[in-house]
């Protein structure tokens, strides 16, 4: 192999090993600019969620005031006079109930008047929260339930809540969600927010969860 081959191999040798610390250098260089922006978005991901609107579901239901009551499963009635077996609780928390060919589910928000376990299963089929509560209006107290329970769980701000009145219940105020109810007597916002944490919209236990209903 003459002088001038040697030579060229040689240039051929340092120019390809000079290429390889290129890449290299510029691989080093594009996985340390990576690694930046995903820590920085990690971290501005960590500050950002826990404003947000957004809640990650689990089956695990944690304790609470609350009990779990014996599931009948469910199933559309054709109309309001179709007999079905009794329900397991009262308010009903599970079993047949209404579709909106009979108005229900009823308007999210406070009502007047009472409506029918049939139709009140259908919001809570829906992922809804129903607050009941039991008390004559001429009664001393029963008033000022009612406005702390309008004032509190009623609003352009609140979804896929109702409020209504519901004559025998064990308890001034009951709460209901798809398979769990919780009974008390005095209003407590605490307990009852706490409820609707853990149950409204809780796409592990309603039937067919959708946001959906009349909204105020």
């Amino acid at each position: 192999m003459n002088k001038n081959q040697k030579k060229y191999d040689k240039n051929i040798k340092k120019r390809i090993s000079r290429e390889k610390k290129k890449k290299s250098k510029l691989l080093r260089k594009y996985l340390a600019f990576s690694s930046i922006g995903l820590i920085g978005f990690l971290f501005i991901l960590g500050l950002v969620l826990p404003g947000l609107p957004i809640q990650f579901w689990n089956n695990d239901i944690p304790d609470g005031n609350w009990r779990k009551v014996t599931n009948m499963g469910w199933g559309i009635l054709p109309n309001i006079n179709v007999a079905h077996d009794p329900y397991t609780s009262k308010p009903a928390t599970s079993g047949p109930f209404l579709d909106e060919k009979w108005g229900c589910p009823i308007r999210w928000g406070f009502h007047e008047d009472q409506s029918t376990d049939e139709c009140l299963l259908s919001n809570l089929a829906r992922g809804g929260v129903n607050i009941q509560f039991d008390c004559n209006k001429n009664d001393e107290g029963c008033e000022e339930l009612i406005n702390n329970l309008k004032n509190s769980f009623v609003g352009s701000n609140v979804g896929e809540i109702v409020v209504i009145p519901y004559s025998g219940l064990n308890k001034k105020i009951t709460l209901t969600a798809w398979n769990y109810i919780d009974e008390f007597d005095e209003f407590d916002k605490a307990r009852i927010n706490q409820f609707i944490e853990v149950f409204l919209n809780n796409p592990t236990l309603a039937p067919f969860y959708e946001k959906k209903g009349y909204l105020d």
